[in-house]
C-alpha cells in the first residue's frame, strides 16, 4: 500500500489512489470503533467481577472483523494483579487498533495539499507516533490501566489518548472525502455509489430537508454517502458534539442505525421518535459510574429495520433524515426546560416540539432560560433567580402550557423572520395572562386550609357535646389537644407558603388574606381548646347547664358554611358565583346566632358561676364567637374577590 502510494506521488498523481484509500480508512474508523468497546467493556466486566457479560457479536460482524474468538474476550476478562488485568488477546487488538491508526492516516498523507491542510495531518500523525511509545503492549493478556486509559480515555482534558486521535481522524478523512464527492445528491456528499443508491440518499436527504430549517443558524446535519463493498453508507454529524454522529449501513432491504451520544436520555429519546417504525434496537451500551468518571465515555445504540420492501425503506430513511434536528442541542434545552418545570414534562416537551414540527432551537436563539427568567421578572413583583420553578408561581399544568407557547412562538417567530423584542413582548404577555389566571391554583392551598378549620371546629364541637352528659373526659381532652395543635400547624404552613407566594404575585394577596383570616380562627379554636383544659376533671353541673356545645355547634356549622364558600370558588363560572353567595349568606347568619348564643351564655354564668370558672367559660365563648367572626370576614373578602370580573 505504501509503495502504491509513494510511486503515485512521484508520477504526481496523489490523489490517485485516494477513493480506495478513503474506503479503506472508514472501514478501518468502525473496526477501531469496536475494539475501544471491546476493551472498555472487558475492564468494566473485569471490575464487576460478577457482572453479566455483553455480546459484542453483532457489533464486530458491523464493524467487518471476522474474527469470532473476539466474542469471548468481554466474559474471560479478569483483574491480574493491582493496576493490570488479563485480557484474552489483547496484544492482537492493540496491535489491530494500530494499524486500523496507520489506515486512517494513509489517505491524508496521500492527498495533495489542496485537499488536506498538510499541518493538521503532520501534527496526526505525530500523535499516532506519541500514544504508540505512551502503550504499553500487553504480553500472555495483560493489560495495564495506565495503556487502557491511554487507548480509550474521551476525556481531552486528562490526555490524549487513541481513541481521541481516531476521532479527530475521522473528522480530517469527512473533510477530504467532501473534496472526493463526485456528486451532490441534495446537498449529501457522494461518491462511489451505484444506480440503485442515488434514490436511497435522495429519500434520507428529502426527510432531513423536511425539518432542516429548525436548526436556525446552528450548524451540522452535514451528509456523506459512499458504498463499501455491498454496503451503502450514510453518515451524519448531527452537531457540533464530536461524539455525537449518526451512521446508517443499508444493504439489500435491511438498514441498520448505530447512533453515539454523551447523554443516555438523548438516545431514549432518539429510539422514541422511531417508535412506530419496526426497529429494534439492541441494548445501549452504558458504562459503569467508574469507568465514566476516569474515561468521560460515550453511549452507543444500534437498531435494525428489515424493510418489507424497497418503499418502506425509503419511507424509513425519510423519517429518520427529518427527526436528526431534534437532536442538535437537545440537552442544553432540556436543561432550560427542567429549571421551570419537572423532568417528566420537560421531556413531554421536547417530545411535544418534535411532533408538532417546531423544535427546540429556536427558543435557546431567544435565549432560553434567560428569555424566560425575563419575562417573569416582567410579570411578578420581584426579580426570580435563575433556575427558579415557572411551576412555583402558576402551577405545572399552566407552566407546561406556557412553555409550548414558547417554543412554538419562537421557532414560528424566527423562521417568518420577525422582531425579537416583538416576540418576547408576546410571551410577556402571555405570561402575565397565565399568572392572572392562576387563581384556581392558588385556591387549592385556601381549600386545604378550610379543612383544617373544619377539622378543628368538629373536634372541638365533640368535646363540648362531651361536657353535657361525661363528668370525667380527661382522656377526650386529651385528644382535643393533640388535633387541635396538629390542627394549627398545617393551618401555619398553608399561611406560609401564600405570604411567599403574594410577594412574588400580586394576584395572590386576596388569598393570603382570606387564610389569614380564617386561620385566626383556627387559632382562637386553639385557644378555646387549651382554655378547656383548665377546668376541673369532675364538671360543674352548672356547666353542663350553660349549653356551651350550642355554641360548638354554631362553630362547625360556620366552618362547613366557609368550605362550601372555598369550594364554589374554585369551581367558578355562574354556578360558583351563587353557591359562593349562598355560602356567604348562610355565614352571617351563623354569626349573628353566635353573638346571641355567646351573649346568653355569659348571662347565665354571670348569675351562675364565679371566679376561675367564669374566666375560663367566658373566654371559651368569646373565642368562638371570634372564631366564626374571622370566617365571616375571610367569606367575604371570598366573596368581593370571585364576584370580580
Amino acid at each position: 500500500m505504501w509503495k502504491k502510494t509513494a510511486i503515485a506521488g512521484v508520477l504526481g498523481e496523489r490523489d490517485l489512489l485516494l477513493p480506495g484509500l478513503v474506503h479503506e480508512a472508514l472501514a478501518a474508523n468502525g473496526r477501531a470503533k469496536y475494539f475501544f468497546t471491546l476493551l472498555q467493556l472487558a475492564q468494566a466486566h473485569a471490575d464487576a467481577v460478577d457482572g453479566g457479560a455483553p455480546d459484542l457479536r453483532s457489533e464486530r460482524e458491523l464493524a467487518g472483523v471476522t474474527d469470532a474468538r473476539l466474542d469471548t474476550v468481554v466474559g474471560e476478562s479478569r483483574i491480574h494483579y493491582r493496576g493490570e488485568y488479563r485480557i484474552p488477546f489483547a496484544k492482537t487488538i492493540v496491535e489491530q487498533i494500530f494499524a486500523d491508526i496507520d489506515a486512517m492516516i494513509a489517505p491524508l498523507r496521500a492527498a495533495s495539499p489542496a485537499r488536506v491542510d498538510e499541518e493538521t495531518a503532520s501534527s496526526l500523525v505525530h500523535r499516532r507516533s506519541l500514544l504508540s511509545d505512551a502503550c504499553a503492549r500487553p504480553s500472555d493478556g495483560a493489560i495495564t490501566v495506565e495503556t487502557l486509559t491511554r487507548l480509550t480515555s474521551s476525556d481531552r482534558e486528562r490526555m490524549d489518548s487513541a481513541h481521541l486521535l481516531v476521532v479527530d481522524l475521522h473528522k480530517a478523512l469527512n473533510l477530504l472525502a467532501s473534496s472526493l464527492a463526485t456528486e451532490d445528491i441534495d446537498g449529501a456528499k457522494a461518491y462511489g455509489l451505484d444506480d440503485a443508491d442515488r434514490p436511497l440518499v435522495a429519500a434520507f436527504m428529502k426527510g432531513l430537508h423536511q425539518t432542516e430549517a429548525l436548526k436556525l443558524e446552528h450548524p451540522g446535519l452535514g451528509t456523506m454517502a459512499t458504498r463499501s463493498g455491498k454496503v451503502l453508507i450514510l453518515e451524519n454529524d448531527i452537531g457540533e458534539t464530536s461524539a455525537h454522529l449518526l451512521v446508517v449501513h443499508v444493504e439489500g432491504l435491511r438498514v441498520v442505525v448505530t447512533t453515539t451520544d454523551v447523554h443516555l436520555q438523548r438516545i431514549e429519546f432518539f429510539r422514541q421518535m422511531l417508535a412506530g417504525s419496526r426497529v429494534a434496537w439492541a441494548d445501549v451500551r452504558s458504562r459503569s459510574a467508574r469507568e465514566m468518571a476516569h474515561a468521560g465515555l460515550f453511549y452507543e445504540c444500534v437498531g435494525t429495520l428489515d424493510a418489507r420492501d424497497r418503499d418502506e425503506l425509503e419511507h424509513f430513511l425519510a423519517h429518520l433524515g427529518s427527526r436528526l434536528v431534534f437532536l442538535i442541542d437537545w440537552n442544553r434545552a432540556r436543561k432550560v426546560l427542567r429549571a421551570f418545570v419537572p423532568k417528566a414534562q420537560s421531556l413531554e416537551l421536547l417530545a411535544w416540539a418534535a411532533q408538532e414540527g417546531l423544535g427546540h432551537r429556536g427558543m435557546l436563539e431567544m435565549g432560553g432560560a434567560r428569555l424566560v427568567l425575563d419575562a417573569m421578572a416582567a410579570v411578578v413583583r420581584t426579580p426570580l433567580r435563575f433556575g427558579e420553578r415557572l411551576d412555583d408561581v402558576i402551577g405545572v399544568r399552566a407552566a407546561t402550557e406556557l412553555l409550548r407557547f414558547v417554543l412554538r412562538t419562537c421557532s414560528v417567530g424566527l423562521r417568518a423572520h420577525r422582531s425579537r423584542s416583538v416576540l418576547r413582548a408576546e410571551i410577556r404577555a402571555e405570561l402575565s395572562e397565565a399568572v392572572r389566571a392562576s387563581g384556581d391554583r392558588l385556591l387549592g392551598p385556601v381549600a386545604d386550609h378550610a379543612e383544617v378549620v373544619g377539622e378543628i371546629a368538629t373536634a372541638l364541637s365533640a368535646e363540648l357535646r362531651a361536657l353535657e352528659g361525661a363528668p370525667a373526659r380527661a382522656h377526650a381532652q386529651e385528644g382535643l389537644t393533640r388535633v387541635a395543635r396538629a390542627c394549627e400547624h398545617r393551618g401555619d404552613e398553608v399561611v406560609v407558603l401564600l405570604r411567599n407566594v403574594a410577594r412574588r404575585m400580586p394576584e395572590a394577596e386576596p388569598y393570603a388574606e382570606v387564610v389569614a383570616l380564617a386561620d385566626d380562627a383556627v387559632d382562637a379554636i386553639e385557644e378555646a381548646a387549651f382554655q378547656l383544659t383548665l377546668l376541673p376533671a369532675e364538671v360543674p353541673p352548672m356547666l353542663r347547664a350553660v349549653r356551651l356545645a350550642e355554641l360548638g355547634d354554631l362553630v362547625t356549622a360556620a366552618a362547613r358554611a366557609y368550605i362550601l364558600c372555598v369550594t364554589s370558588a374554585r369551581r367558578g363560572g355562574p354556578d360558583g358565583l351563587h353557591a359562593v353567595l349562598d355560602a356567604f349568606d348562610e355565614i352571617v347568619t351563623l354569626e349573628h346566632a353566635m353573638d346571641d348564643a355567646e351573649r346568653r351564655l355569659v348571662t347565665a354564668l354571670a348569675k351562675e358561676a364565679s371566679g376561675k370558672l367564669f374566666v375560663i367559660t367566658s373566654r371559651v365563648a368569646a373565642g368562638l364567637e371570634h372564631a366564626v367572626d374571622c370566617l365571616t370576614r375571610a367569606s367575604l373578602l371570598l366573596r368581593d374577590h370571585a364576584s370580580l370580573p
